[in-house]
């Protein structure tokens, strides 16, 4: 019975306790129309009234930090424009490939019987329409599939020995108004249009973990590290590359005369005769033929270059990838490449989707496996199932999780163009000038890339909406509709939870220290708690009304002094 009777008496105190406490809280405290709320001296009318207007203030607040909570989790990052301008010297000139539309030599090729491994190849190379009737009933056609699925002949390795060579279609090189020989800027590369040239590229070593296949040719120059993210090192070779352009204009940009030896043409990537061109970054590997620009013969064309350069502010590592939508080159590692694209990451997911559906990696696309071999003549069909339109789905998968680099560097241009020489008189080129005019109007093409401006501006991405930025938005709007501040929460802590739990421990110590001088000393405890039944509080909480002070009991020569900090009697001389 005694522990019933406990229980109703301890939660009396507690609630008398955060009762008066809450009255202490409501006058003193700082929030708007609180105090008011606690104000005996008002009706019961006014006292709802400022009661009301609190809770309406309150839910207004609490619906405006919802939506501040929205904008900051929803927008996080913030595009605007750099705020200094990039030099052209800090970024190199861009990596140019080109292509000659041609596929492969006729000289080279011709000599090839109908029906032989070499011919069936040529009829894959060239795009033969045959190929895309697959469940045609024709006898020939199923003896050319049949004949094809035995066909081990590498589409890269025939390419590489039977196309134009770099040295046969560069006539002319010039960067930066120097002259250069073409072999000792440009190597090849094997693309998805075939055999080019690309000058200002990296070399393989550094592009890709594993031996690449499609780059050949060693330059004449010293490599140096750069990525878009990290940028040039501090000192720099005299003869280096990716090299940099010195200045603006024409005459300080990259200049080649081209040569598309028509009389070898044997099959065409386009419906014409012609080169491909594509300006591009330095560590990626150029896609000709969905983004080559066309070149046709016997013009001149000149290509206005302008940077656009994409940064990122280290403060936004601190927001998730997904939801600041971009990767730094650290924060994930590609199979295949050194460096991380989004271009690069998307060859890889094909590159992947090739290899389970077929169990070999065209020629085109990244060895992403070491112990993976490249598609033959005879993977075609597979490899072309594949690519069709209905299995699209199955390949987008993992692209969808490939997204941009926060740091990178891409290029645009403005395209003019103009017929050359046809009669003779002095032209600025000794090469074009020495040109027979037939043969120049026919096979003949001058190509120009420079820079339009010696600065450019890029985009940066930063913090839309900082942790600073948010607290200082919620501290406005309850600073202004409540008059809340942090000291309020101390307030509310104290009053509300620390009070009372004092309180209600110097209780619990006062009911012990009353057991024991009972069962001590019956009639010293009595007379004790005559004098002193009020006093429990320590001294730090004592109601008003009440002092801290020292109680004396004297019924003998000695006196019995009660310290209510240590909680228990001690004896002193009267």
């Amino acid at each position: 019975m005694e522990s019933k009777e406990k229980k109703p008496k301890t939660y009396l105190m507690v609630f008398k306790s955060f009762q008066q406490s809450l009255s202490i809280f409501l006058k003193e405290t700082g929030l708007h129309g609180l105090k008011f709320v606690g104000d005996a001296t008002l009706s019961i009318w006014e006292r709802s009234f400022f009661l009301i207007s609190f809770v309406a203030a309150f839910i207004l607040t609490l619906n405006l930090i919802l939506n501040i909570y929205e904008k900051w989790n929803s927008t996080p990052v913030i595009i605007g424009i750099s705020p200094h301008a990039t030099s052209i010297l800090k970024m190199p000139f861009p990596a140019i490939t080109i292509c000659n539309m041609n596929q492969v030599q006729r000289s080279k090729v011709d000599h090839y019987q109908e029906g032989s491994h070499e011919s069936d190849l040529l009829k894959v190379l060239c795009s033969d329409e045959s190929l895309d009737n697959e469940e045609s009933a024709d006898a020939e056609i199923n003896s050319f599939y049949t004949s094809l699925a035995n066909n081990s002949l590498r589409i890269s390795d025939f390419v590489v020995n039977h196309s134009q060579p770099c040295d046969q279609m560069l006539r002319f090189c010039r960067f930066s108004g120097i002259e250069y020989k073409c072999d000792n800027i440009f190597r090849h590369i094997v693309t998805d249009e075939g055999l080019c040239c690309v000058f200002n590229f990296m070399p393989p070593e550094r592009l890709y973990k594993r031996h690449a296949q499609n780059l050949t040719t060693k330059l004449d120059f010293e490599y140096v590290s750069w990525d878009p993210e990290t940028g040039y090192p501090k000192t720099l070779p005299n003869r280096y590359y990716p090299r940099s352009a010195v200045g603006s204009g024409i005459t300080m940009g990259f200049s080649v005369v081209l040569d598309a030896q028509l009389n070898e043409y044997y099959c065409s990537s386009t419906n014409g005769p012609g080169f491909k061109v594509f300006f591009h970054n330095p560590i990626t590997m150029p896609d000709m033929k969905d983004e080559g620009l066309v070149v046709g013969i016997g013009y001149e064309m000149n290509f206005r270059l302008e940077a656009s350069r994409s940064e990122a502010m280290p403060s936004i590592r601190s927001i998730s990838i997904n939801n600041r939508q971009c990767v730094f080159m650290d924060e994930k590692k590609l199979l295949y490449h050194n460096h991380y694209s989004r271009r690069n990451c998307e060859k890889e997911c094909y590159a992947k989707f090739l290899y389970e559906s077929c169990a070999c990696i065209p020629h085109k696309y990244p060895q992403i496996y070491s112990n993976a071999s490249i598609c033959t003549v005879g993977d075609t069909i597979c490899i072309r199932r594949a690519s069709r339109v209905e299995n699209a789905s199955r390949s987008s998968k993992c692209s969808k999780q490939c997204l941009p680099s926060c740091f990178d560097l891409s290029y645009m241009a403005d395209a003019l163009y103009l017929p050359l020489a046809k009669r003779d008189f002095r032209i600025e080129n000794a090469i074009v000038a020495n040109i027979n005019k037939s043969y120049l109007l026919d096979n003949i093409a001058v190509v120009n890339f420079y820079y339009r401006e010696t600065a450019y501006y890029g985009s940066m991405k930063n913090v839309y909406i900082g942790f600073t930025e948010f607290l200082s938005n919620i501290g406005g709007v309850m600073g202004l509709f409540m008059g809340f501040s942090v000291i309020s929460l101390a307030e509310m802590f104290y009053f509300l939870v620390v009070k009372p739990i004092s309180e209600l421990i110097a209780w619990k110590r006062g009911k012990l220290i009353e057991n024991k001088l009972n069962s001590s000393n019956a009639n010293k405890g009595q007379e004790f708690l005559k004098y002193n039944q009020n006093i429990w509080y320590t001294r730090e909480l004592y109601p008003k009304g009440i002092t801290s002070k020292t109680i004396h009991y004297s019924p003998h020569s000695e006196k019995e002094v009660f310290n209510p900090r240590k909680g228990k009697i001690i004896k002193a001389l009267k």
